[in-house]
Parts: C-alpha cells; sequence; structure tokens
C-alpha cells in the first residue's frame, strides 16, 4: 500500500454548510494533487479503530480541517495522540456556521475560500519535501 504523502482529516459532517464544505473543498484537492494527497476516515478514527488509527499515525504530514468552533476533528485526533502539521477551522477564515441542516447554505466564493486555504496548506507542505 502506498501512503499519501499529505493526510486530510477533515470534518466532512454535511448535517452543516461549514461540516460540507470541508468535504466539498477536500474532493476538490485530492482532484488535484492525486494520490499525494488521501482523506483519512473521521468515523474509523472516533471509534479507534486500530488499523486507521496506524495508517493515519504513519502518513508524513496531517492537515485538519474543521468546520467550527467545536473543533470535532481535531479533538478526535488529539484524543488518539496524533498530531498534525496544519489546521484550518472554517469560522477562523470568516464562515460562520448556519447550524444543523443547513448543508447547502454555501456561495461558491465560501468554497472557493477553503479550497484555496487548503490547497495552498499542501503545496506548503509538499515543497518542504524537496528543500
Amino acid at each position: 500500500m502506498n501512503l499519501p504523502r499529505v493526510g486530510l482529516v477533515v470534518c466532512n459532517s454535511g448535517g452543516s454548510n461549514t461540516g460540507h464544505l470541508t468535504g466539498l473543498a477536500a474532493i476538490r484537492v485530492i482532484n488535484e494533487f492525486g494520490n499525494r494527497i488521501g482523506t483519512c476516515s473521521l468515523p474509523a478514527l472516533a471509534n479507534n479503530v486500530p488499523r486507521q488509527v496506524a495508517l493515519t499515525k504513519s502518513i508524513k504530514h496531517l492537515i485538519v480541517v474543521d468546520g467550527c468552533h467545536n473543533r470535532c476533528a481535531s479533538k478526535i485526533l488529539s484524543q488518539l495522540g496524533i498530531s498534525y502539521d496544519s489546521y484550518i477551522n472554517l469560522e477562523e477564515l470568516g464562515i460562520n456556521k448556519l447550524g444543523p441542516f443547513t448543508t447547502l447554505d454555501y456561495t461558491e466564493e465560501e468554497l472557493e475560500k477553503v479550497y484555496q486555504t487548503l490547497a495552498s496548506k499542501v503545496r506548503e507542505l509538499l515543497s518542504e519535501e524537496y528543500k
């Protein structure tokens, strides 16, 4: 198995606008960077599935993307003792969580902002490997 160089741990909740945006942006980044990037399974990590925890710990670089102040993804990694290289929180980007059942309440500008921020972090981590 070839591990990606950068693992994404994204909220990807889909239950709110910000949770959905995290997943959409991650998919765009994976499409752009191909097999150098991979998404880690947040539900498997939340349930402490040994194989997923071991794989996540083996990835050279991790980026966590949370949708809001609840910081679900980063808290799960913290509980597992898994450190990460970079962190993005959509509320810190000025994108407000609108609450439950707001999955489709986002703009293309918000999606572009999240995508560009995440892609920039990925480029930064990949370029550091070749210095």
